[in-house]
């Protein structure tokens, strides 16, 4: 089996061996140490969370590692110390292969013998390996090897040649039979398609498969095995290319750490921002519940005390509560932004639960693993992670109000008890809350564990950043309404001290930046007391980057590329920006409709971001809470997508700045002021066709874009563009038959048609035009007019039958209208009815022109043609 990263490096290995035995035994060196990092942090990535961070651990103590024998201190807790229980199964193979005490004939005590050989003709002091040895063993010799050669000793050029042929066995089989490097590999890259890029870093990477088509699950970029699932190696860095693996070199520094490539001896920086947090157990959240129920009204309870200084916030309480006391929907789902006041409400709400009787028993069930305090993030220690941490904790609970017996058999499962209760409890209808639903361990499979099996009367309450899952029923939660965020300023203020520094204009400031959302409120004023003084909110904001990771990190992780890219495209234009400009923009050089679309959808419904409809024509605008633009800043300055989304942006500007309480003017406003900015760069030598597709897209969606376009195309002129106005025209006409601008559209279409020396097109949009009811009546008259020239000058290429029709049609109209007709009106209904052959109706009309006008030549001139074909026959 051939694992890209090794490969790479075997190939250095058999090239120094061209140069010197020296070069071939460092050049081995390098590659143990590869292979042994790649074998560890292979493992480390089979442990699966847990609430006191296992694998964190690991991975902070290798960040700071200090030398190669750290790995192998890593290595150990892995396989057989405290991390060791949360193996995923699937990894267990490994993890006996390491661990096994292998005799003479197996591969693992060989290897072992070979590396101890190479250490022995280089006359390096180490550990004897006895008659059995695990594998675990060859990490410690390694680290002997690697330590008293290439980190600390001078070693002989002499010894090196025959040292190198016993270290070059031993990796090899360690390399050839290890089991770790039978499974799937890869390198998974998101498109912005949603669609995963799978590079195959092993030969054997079907399991990933699924990941070409399916779009649905959430992975980073990275490297991956598959242990039963996709399992991301940490501190292993490469692309979708697969050029080259970086590795972890500890380095930490508080702000990086080093990687490096065993291959090329290249470096760069990694960012040590997530393993800031001590490891180690952490606090118990404020919010984590109650270890015992308790008599709560009418109720058992864990739920914890209700948050000090809660706002009260009536709507969204009373639609909360009505929806719990209700026995329609058994899944309710609160969503909302971190600190949005998610938790507080349903404390609030649950509350009011304990007076009524529609639930026996209340179990608070929280994954939350940092509390928002006034002093910033704190990381907390969650009390449920998964099915398992859940299921122990809810047996724990009812232990005390349900007979024991089946918890103390032998054999007892708690997740099958915990399945059977969610059907129905012992104790009576019951409602769990599921407390940061998202930072459990799947939340997707999470929760359709619950949907499975949960049934009225018993109901599930869920806060949540982020909602990945349908089958329930979401209630959003946003900020605060204006009063309800005054109340929070005011209480707050009072609070810090600070109250007589704030004036109206501040106030209102503070509320409109911050979205009325209560956390950031809260932030905002607690620097206010800091400072003593009132400060630029944006300041404050820009230099928050502790809140802004705790508030969007998370939910910002698991979007997916394309709606990231909208993300940044929006805090990069900090403007309130019509939603289909958004889209055909990104359409533009995406290509991937319906994933715009979604992506978009995605930051709304996570509430990364707003939308407002405008009351002129109901258009969406789309635009950032001013917390969200400073965070999306952050992310555009180091994001692949940077150069991308600074040409989003200049065409996005081409719209014009757009304030929230300036979206009354609509979408017209914008298209205009766009077409306004491409006509000066058009003028200024640049071409029209770079923006085509983008007004073209946004077009098909907001149809009185195509009479906008028409517009410009007229005024330039040129046969070309007259041609493109003709054609943007009928777009409008065929999404648009009837309504505002209609006739205007049909008159700019006769005249193009006109100056195009298309007279049977001309015809038919005057003729069409003149059957709107608002048109006047000289213009239909004069329809009539230029449809009897055409006729008598035998100008119109058509069949005689389309001829009569065209003329029925228009002599309909104005027989409608005859009321208002005049007597060079009535002469043109007089031609008319004659080129239908009608010469009665024809002397009729020609006849009341003349009562109208005795002296109208024109009805004159067709009664004397009339009484000419009489006397003719």
């Amino acid at each position: 089996m051939k694992h890209c990263a090794i490969e790479q490096i075997l190939q250095r290995v058999e090239s120094g061996k061209q140069d010197s035995d020296f070069t071939y035994f460092f050049d081995l060196l390098l590659a143990g140490e590869a292979l042994a990092k790649t074998v560890i942090l292979g493992m480390i990535s089979a442990i699966a969370d847990d609430k006191d961070r296992n694998r964190y651990r690991l991975e902070h103590k290798l960040v700071r590692s200090a030398g190669i024998g750290d790995w192998a201190d890593v290595l150990d807790e892995v396989l057989i110390g405290t991390a060791s229980q949360y193996l995923l199964p699937d990894a267990r193979v490994e993890q006996a292969e390491l661990t096994k005490n292998a005799r003479d004939v197996d591969w693992q005590y060989l290897s072992v013998i070979e590396l101890k050989s190479a250490l022995d003709f280089l006359e390096i002091v180490s550990d004897e390996v006895p008659i059995k040895s695990d594998m675990k063993r060859w990490f410690r010799l390694f680290a002997t090897l690697r330590n008293k050669t290439r980190g600390h000793g001078a070693t002989q050029f002499t010894k090196t040649g025959k040292a190198a042929e016993h270290l070059e066995r031993s990796i090899s089989l360690f390399y050839q039979n290890f089991y770790l490097f039978r499974r799937s590999w890869v390198y998974l890259h998101r498109n912005l398609s949603t669609k995963y890029r799978v590079s195959p870093i092993t030969p054997i990477s079907d399991s990933f498969d699924f990941l070409k088509k399916d779009g649905s699950s959430s992975y980073c970029n990275g490297v991956y095995i598959f242990f039963g699932e996709p399992c991301l190696v940490p501190l292993l860095e490469s692309s979708a290319e697969l050029q080259d693996f970086f590795f972890i070199n500890g380095g930490h520094n508080g702000r990086n750490f080093e990687l490096i490539s065993y291959y090329t001896d290249d470096k760069k920086d990694g960012d040590a921002k997530k393993y800031i947090t001590p490891p180690g157990t952490l606090p118990s959240s404020e919010t984590e519940g109650r270890g015992e129920l308790l008599v709560m009204g009418n109720c058992y309870s864990n739920v914890p005390d209700m948050i000090q200084d809660y706002i009260a916030r009536p709507t969204l309480e009373k639609n909360l509560l009505n929806l719990l006391m209700e026995d329609r929907r058994p899944i309710i789902t609160l969503v909302g932004r971190g600190g949005i006041g998610k938790t507080s409400l349903s404390l609030k709400v649950i509350k009011q639960l304990y007076m009524e009787t529609r639930y026996e028993v209340i179990i608070w069930l929280s994954a939350r693993d940092v509390d928002l305090q006034s002093s910033g993030p704190k990381p907390v220690r969650p009390r449920v992670l998964s099915t398992k941490d859940m299921s122990e904790f809810y047996a724990e609970l009812v232990s005390d109000l349900v007979s024991p017996k089946e918890r103390n058999e032998k054999g007892f499962n708690a997740r099958s008890y915990l399945e059977r209760q969610l059907q129905k409890s012992d104790i009576g209808p019951c409602l769990f809350v599921f407390d940061n639903f998202e930072t459990t361990q799947n939340p997707i499979e999470m929760f359709n564990w619950i949907d499975t099996f949960i049934r009225l009367p018993n109901k599930a309450l869920i806060t949540t950043r982020l909602r990945d899952f349908k089958g329930d029923y979401p209630l959003e939660v946003l900020g605060m309404e204006d009063q309800e965020a005054r109340d929070l300023v005011d209480q707050t203020a009072t609070q810090l001290k600070v109250k007589q520094l704030l004036d109206d204009a501040y106030i209102a400031d503070l509320i409109s930046r911050s979205a009325g959302h209560p956390y950031v409120i809260k932030i905002l004023l607690g620097e206010v007391a800091k400072a003593g003084r009132p400060m630029k909110i944006e300041n404050i904001v820009a230099s928050s980057d502790e809140i802004l990771v705790a508030l969007f990190e998370r939910t910002y992780a698991s979007l997916t590329p394309c709606a990231q890219r909208a993300f940044m495209t929006l805090a990069d234009w900090n403007s309130s920006v019509p939603r289909l400009a958004l889209e055909a923009v990104l359409l533009s050089s995406i290509e991937e409709g319906s994933e715009v679309e979604k992506g978009i959808e995605s930051l709304i419904q996570f509430s990364m971001a707003e939308v407002h409809n405008s009351p002129t024509d109901n258009q969406e605008f789309i635009n950032l809470p001013l917390v969200a633009s400073v965070f999306g800043k952050k992310k555009l300055n180091v994001s692949p997508f940077k150069t991308a989304v600074k040409v989003d942006v200049d065409t996005l500007q081409m719209l014009g700045t757009s304030r929230r309480d300036d979206i009354h003017l609509g979408l017209e406003q914008r298209l205009k002021r766009f077409i306004a900015n491409i006509s000066r760069k058009v003028d200024a030598g640049g071409t029209f066709d770079t923006y085509a597709p983008i007004l073209e897209m946004m077009c098909r969606k907001y149809n009185p874009g195509w009479l906008l376009l028409a517009r410009w195309h007229m005024e330039q002129g040129a046969q070309v563009d007259l041609l493109n106005a003709k054609e943007s025209l009928r777009r409008f006409l065929e999404n648009q038959p009837t309504g505002n601008d209609v006739d205007e559209a049909w008159e700019m279409l006769g005249e193009i048609c006109n100056r195009t020396n298309d007279p049977l097109g001309e015809v038919h949009a005057l003729i069409e035009r003149a059957q709107i009811s608002s048109v006047p009546f000289y213009d239909v008259s004069n329809t009539a007019n230029r449809l009897n020239r055409l006729l008598h000058h035998g100008d119109l290429e058509v069949d005689l039958e389309e001829k009569r029709h065209l003329a029925k049609t228009l002599l309909s109209v104005l027989e409608n209208r005859r009321k208002e007709a005049g007597a060079d009106d009535l002469s043109r209904m007089a031609w008319l009815a004659f080129h239908l052959d009608n010469e009665s109706k024809a002397r009729e009309y020609a006849k009341a022109g003349l009562e109208r006008d005795p002296e109208n030549n024109h009805c004159s001139k067709i009664l004397m043609r009339l009484d000419s074909m009489m006397s003719s026959l």
